[in-house]
């Protein structure tokens, strides 16, 4: 379902428009273009709802928000790609996932200071 900017501004008490646009043109939202304005669909509203918390309840300034949203975006674009990965080595037959595997276990296990 898609909102409006007014109703994104009516569900949140603490946001009003300006800090919203602000937020728009930051790039710290990026919701759809409509022919009336701004549509928000429900991860722009997610997104909202933690921008709220963090300027709002954590009292985070711009140049600390921009610092988090990066590092989330960062976060959820490297999530994004582990899934890929993960679905691209279960689709191998069971030799070559089992080779994978056995790589990516020695590339996490501890270093071992009597082999150095």
């Amino acid at each position: 379902m898609m909102i409006t900017e007014t109703e994104v501004v009516a569900r949140f008490s603490q946001l009003n428009t300006l800090v919203l646009e602000h937020w728009i043109a930051v790039g710290w939202l990026k919701p759809h273009r409509g022919g009336e304005g701004f549509l928000f669909d429900d991860a722009d509203i997610a997104r909202t709802q933690l921008l709220c918390d963090l300027s709002y309840d954590m009292d985070l300034r711009d140049e600390e928000m921009a610092m988090v949203v990066s590092l989330m975006d960062q976060l959820h674009s490297t999530r994004s790609l582990l899934r890929a990965m993960t679905a691209a080595v279960h689709s191998q037959p069971n030799e070559i996932r089992e080779a994978i595997l056995t790589r990516v276990r020695l590339h996490l296990a501890p270093p071992n200071p009597d082999r150095d």
